[in-house]
């Protein structure tokens, strides 16, 4: 009897640990990513394969912070839900952190192994993916 009821239990529990949650567009964009221009050591987006990200604010030599969330990949969309509780003031003056939105949105404008492009408005930022 006890043989019967320890299988189901584990492939709930297997079943459980292998699903984040994530669409399988975000499954293939899960990453570290920079953006060149600002820093090539830090990135200001870790998308977890797990749904959990870390994002940061990078303004070199004056403030970086950080705010962990969560993230997926929705309606062609990266969907960023942050805690701003989570805030990590890295370097700089913690005075200087403005409002941090809770929920933000940008279109995926296209995606390879090696770099995302997201598009706010007319504008298509480009972020080069990295190994941490």
């Amino acid at each position: 009897m006890k043989i019967k009821l320890m299988f189901p239990a584990l492939l709930l529990t297997l079943l459980a640990q292998s699903c984040s949650g994530l669409s399988s567009e975000a499954k293939k964009i899960a990453g570290c990513y920079v953006i060149p221009e600002v820093s090539q050591q830090q990135p200001v987006m870790e998308l977890n394969s797990d749904a959990t990200c870390v994002i940061r604010a990078i303004k070199p030599g004056v403030l970086t912070y950080a705010v962990e969330g969560l993230w997926n990949v929705e309606n062609d969309s990266l969907v960023m839900v942050l805690d701003p509780s989570t805030l990590k003031v890295e370097e700089g003056d913690a005075s200087l952190v403005g409002n941090i939105p809770v929920r933000t949105a940008r279109k995926v404008a296209g995606y390879t192994d090696l770099s995302l492009e997201l598009k706010s408005g007319d504008v298509i930022y480009y972020y080069k993916k990295v190994q941490l």
